[in-house]
Formats: structure tokens, sequence, C-alpha cells
């Protein structure tokens, strides 16, 4: 029994792994749209209005978060606010 749940999680985890690519094109795509009127990924201080988001030492569900609150119009889908995170993360 104890093998085959571990079977499934390790499956689970490696279907994740080949849509990991997509999911960082994603993110830029909807970063670049929504995200980079505001802020700005250098990793060093800008005159961006939102600051700059690539110096931040967040996790990606941290980042998750504070996207979610964003004044951006349309709202950004949950699957769209994972993969800017990851994306943000990824930088």
């Amino acid at each position: 029994m104890l093998r085959a749940a571990s079977t499934l999680v390790l499956v689970a985890v490696l279907a994740g792994c080949g849509s990991s690519h997509d999911e960082l094109a994603r993110g830029r795509r909807v970063f670049a749209a929504s995200c980079a009127g505001c802020h700005t990924l250098t990793g060093r201080p800008t005159r961006a209005p939102g600051g700059d988001l690539g110096s931040l030492l967040l996790s990606a569900a941290d980042i998750e978060s504070f996207a979610a609150i964003m004044p951006v119009r349309p709202r950004i889908s949950q699957r769209d606010l994972r993969s800017v995170a990851l994306f943000v993360k990824s930088r």
C-alpha cells in the first residue's frame, strides 16, 4: 500500500515537471501585461512606482498572495497568479 502511494506521488511530481517551462513562460507574459507597468525585476532599486521585485526574498506562495491584492484590472486568475509567482521567484 505504501509503495503504491509513493508511486502515485512520484508520478504526480514528474507530471508537473514537464510543464514548468510553460508555467514560467505564462508567468512572464502575465507579468509583462499586468505587473511590469509598476514593478521591475532587476534585483536592484529602480524608480518603478511599485518597486523592484527581483530583490525580494519571498517564497512563491508569498509572492502569489502579494500579487492577489494588487489593483490589476481585469483581475488575474488563480492559475495566472501562480504562474507569475513562479516566474518572479525564478528571477
